[in-house]
């Protein structure tokens, strides 16, 4: 990706728009953050009462969002002894569990 758009002449440097796929780890972050979307989606539609595609997407972002929130306030922050993939994967469950209480309180109350 990053060779097709610079032959667009385009330069980006993705670690400042994704803080959890920067530096010397890889997309190995990123596809653990995704891993635990899925998962907490998967927990997040056990509790609505009703399930739709749209409902299941619209939760799997609102995680993600959560995550990519916690990760951009974490990004500064570096708690010695532990490393950087953990960081990450601590960040995002604190993220993802304050989405999915925005999005528990949202579907109860579109539910009545």
């Amino acid at each position: 990706m990053n060779d097709f758009l610079s032959l667009l002449g385009i330069n980006i440097h993705w670690g400042s728009y994704l803080p959890f796929g920067s530096g010397d780890l890889g997309t190995t972050p990123l596809m653990i953050v995704c891993a635990m979307c899925l998962v907490g989606t998967t927990i997040v539609n056990s509790f609505v009462k009703f399930n739709s595609l749209f409902n299941t997407i619209m939760n799997f972002v609102g995680l993600f969002a959560g995550a990519y929130v916690a990760n951009i306030f974490a990004r500064s922050f570096h708690i010695p002894g532990i490393d950087s993939m953990v960081m990450i994967a601590v960040a995002a469950n604190i993220g993802m569990c304050v989405a999915a209480m925005m999005l528990l309180v949202y579907h109860r109350r579109s539910a009545d």
